[in-house]
């Protein structure tokens, strides 16, 4: 019993800090937020909470521009679709919390907004005998016709949002290990004199002890 309790005890401790971290928290107006609207002095505001982004943004993962783009804004709908939601107290100094905002003071000019949706892209078509090229929209094909991962991503760049193909096609900083996988798969070579009695065939392996059903990781990312 005495135990329990003294466990008890020292939970309650080590959640305690942050709850009054989280109190003490200073009042600010939009207007404040919108002052450190600079690369070298950069605040945004997240879910009611202005965080000081001048640091972190240099070495965001997703490219500085995303940042620097809505300093002094509230970037909450940017922000939302591919992060989780508590991902800023995991990866910043609680000294980088500068307050809680008034979401009185929030106007429609300081919120950040997301792109606007495109429709989805259209291909010419061949020009009859006379006339100009007819534009068609971009129908994906059946997926029995999806022969390799490099069939995935042409649909993947027809259909997808801009923001969100530029985001998972990509890789981070300069793409030395987008690049290095890409050379390692075109180094595997079939012996076509070995591709016999294939009808039937089994692609499960193992990745770190973990059955999988396809020899092909998808990483996680984002939200995932």
């Amino acid at each position: 019993s005495s135990k329990r309790g003294d466990q008890h005890k020292a939970r309650s401790i080590s959640i305690l800090p942050s709850a009054v971290a989280m109190a003490a928290l200073p009042k600010l107006s939009m207007e404040d937020v919108a002052k450190h609207n600079k690369k070298d002095d950069c605040w945004i505001v997240l879910y009611g909470t202005a965080y000081d982004l001048t640091k972190f943004g240099k070495v965001h993962p997703g490219g500085a521009n995303l940042v620097f783009d809505n300093a002094g804004k509230d970037a909450t709908a940017v922000f939302d679709p591919i992060h989780p939601k508590d991902i800023m107290a995991k990866l910043l100094k609680p000294s980088l919390t500068m307050g809680e905002v008034d979401p009185a003071t929030i106007r429609p000019e300081h919120v950040a907004q997301l792109p606007k949706k495109e429709e989805h892209k259209k291909k010419k078509k061949a020009a009859p005998a006379a006339g100009a090229a007819e534009e068609v929209e971009f129908l994906k094909p059946p997926l029995a016709t999806m022969l390799n991962t490099f069939d995935f991503e042409s649909v993947a760049r027809e259909t997808m949002e801009p923001q969100a193909w530029g985001y998972y096609s990509s890789g981070g900083d300069d793409e030395i290990t987008l690049r290095d996988n890409h050379m390692a798969f075109q180094r595997i070579t079939m012996r076509p004199r070995i591709l016999v009695n294939v009808r039937d065939i089994d692609l499960k392996t193992s990745f770190l002890g973990a059955q999988a059903s396809l020899p092909l990781y998808f990483t996680a990312t984002a939200l995932a």
